[in-house]
């Protein structure tokens, strides 16, 4: 239901699979883990960092809002990074503590062409869905690592609607 929505009205510029294949204000926002780890169901930020590691892929939906050059204790979470290793995500757009978010690997050239805040700049604070292994990173945090899929999701605000009801919207 997800993607027939999205397909319907939410604009994706940038898709980056397999080779195969604004909020303005500070209320902060709490989306309610239940996800299913599906492209159609994806798992939230919340859901990765209190469900137990699987080992197995996973689709996370959650904004793009930092970085963290060596560790998330040097989080940035600014447009102007420079870090290219990995990119922060989060339920909130606005957040900028780093125990709300989940690093995300960039592992090889294409995907921190694809997906790093430097090469991305205009996607800052914007909606990612993206698939990868739940796996520990940056000093035994909760994050993804192998990632082989990400969809920018312009336009798709995952604070507005609980991800229970997504396939229940009409429009």
């Amino acid at each position: 239901m997800l993607c027939l929505l999205l397909a319907c009205c939410q604009k994706a510029d940038t898709t980056v699979e397999p080779d195969d294949a604004d909020r303005t204000d500070d209320m902060e926002v709490a989306i309610a883990g239940t996800g299913e780890g599906t492209r159609t169901c994806p798992y939230t930020v919340t859901d990765i960092r209190s469900l137990p590691l699987s080992g197995e892929e996973v689709w996370v939906i959650g904004y793009m809002v930092g970085t963290a050059p060596t560790s998330m204790n040097n989080a940035s979470f600014s447009a102007s990074a420079t870090n290219q290793s990995n990119i922060l995500l989060s339920s909130d757009s606005l957040c900028t503590d780093t125990a709300r978010c989940i690093p995300v690997e960039l592992s090889s050239s294409k995907w921190k062409k694809s997906l790093s805040l430097p090469m991305n700049v205009g996607h800052f604070r914007k909606c990612l869905l993206v698939k990868g292994i739940p796996s520990r990173y940056l000093y035994n945090r909760k994050g993804l690592r192998s990632i082989s899929a990400g969809l920018w999701m312009d336009g798709f605000d995952i604070s507005s609607v609980t991800p229970q009801e997504w396939g229940s919207i009409i429009l």
